[in-house]
């Protein structure tokens, strides 16, 4: 077995079984930090998979061009004998090639989601100096609008606003909105909006593929739950919950993450009967295994790969 179909069983196999597989763990967000880890991390080991295999294929490619049965040591070396014309100039041609591919792939992903952070940054900024202007302060950083509609979002700025409607402040009691403050304070304190548009930009740059869709949707609604617990924490689940029922349905600046925006009944389901503790370390237990795993499975290849066993030949 080569080490590049080696890099690409593993992404096979996450990208075949990892989505389902994530789901059925993290759905019930028992450990929603540790769900965003293991998405995260399966998103992060594709993409480096995916990217060194098919260097690794180009080069084994090039360095068979004029000697087919050739085999070097490892990639590495045979990569160093390439690029410096031991095998022509034509393999060299096609390594260098191959490398400007791979190299300009992963420039382009890191590219694009850089594009989405820096758009959502412009927007969510603007917004923030735009409701200041029109709307009064409510402490250090709430700003309270006018508007029919009951709603509450934070967009991050310099400095960042929570936006409170007139008619969220007349819906909910004072423990009610304390919660909701404390849950969209919990979004600016853990930069959140980042880490969504980061996804989002992902999904953009590569749409078809199904697990970077699906890490961007269930990320977004692990973050809310993330930021459930800390308002939760502090305020308790019952006005976070009463909370979140009044806001259900509101809209949002589509850079703004709101209390009530995302998975909605699955996030009072939770609130309203939270997971029992056996349950919780059964998740933290599962979803620590499967973060090592993905971690593991590419950096036990590479070592295969240094230490011999995994002899790079096409």
């Amino acid at each position: 077995m080569t080490v590049a179909a080696a890099l690409l069983l593993y992404v096979a196999a996450v990208l075949a079984i990892g989505p389902k597989l994530l789901v059925r763990i993290t759905a019930d967000g028992g450990a929603p930090r540790l769900a965003i880890a293991a998405w995260i991390t399966a998103v992060v080991t594709v993409l480096g998979c995916s990217v060194a295999a098919v260097a690794l294929l180009l080069i084994e490619a090039a360095g068979h061009w004029d000697s087919p049965d050739a085999l070097l040591v490892t990639c590495l070396e045979r990569l160093r004998a390439i690029l410096v014309g031991h095998a022509g100039w034509p393999a060299r041609i096609v390594a260098t090639v191959a490398v400007a591919i791979a190299v300009g792939s992963l420039i382009a992903v890191v590219f694009r989601i850089g594009r989405a952070l820096g758009r959502m940054r412009t927007h969510t900024f603007a917004h923030a100096d735009a409701v200041r202007l029109v709307g009064r302060s409510y402490g250090s950083d709430v700003v309270v609008i006018e508007a029919s509609e009951p709603a509450a979002y934070c967009v991050a700025g310099r400095p960042p606003a929570i936006v409170v409607t007139t008619a969220a402040m007349a819906a909910l009691d004072e423990n009610q909105l304390a919660a909701v403050v404390a849950h969209e304070r919990a979004h600016l304190d853990g930069r959140h909006a980042y880490i969504v548009a980061a996804a989002r930009g992902l999904t953009t740059a590569l749409p078809t593929c199904g697990l970077f869709a699906s890490a961007a949707s269930h990320i977004s609604s692990l973050l809310e739950m993330c930021a459930d617990d800390a308002a939760a924490r502090h305020h308790g689940r019952q006005p976070l919950l009463a909370g979140l029922l009044t806001l259900s349905g509101a809209t949002t600046p589509a850079h703004g993450l709101a209390a009530a925006g995302i998975a909605v009944l699955a996030r009072a389901e939770r609130l309203s009967k939270p997971p029992r503790r056996f349950a919780r370390i059964q998740t933290q237990v599962t979803l620590t295994g499967a973060v090592a795993a993905m971690a593991a499975a590419p950096l036990a290849i590479v070592t295969l790969s240094l230490s011999g066993v995994l002899i790079c030949f096409a």
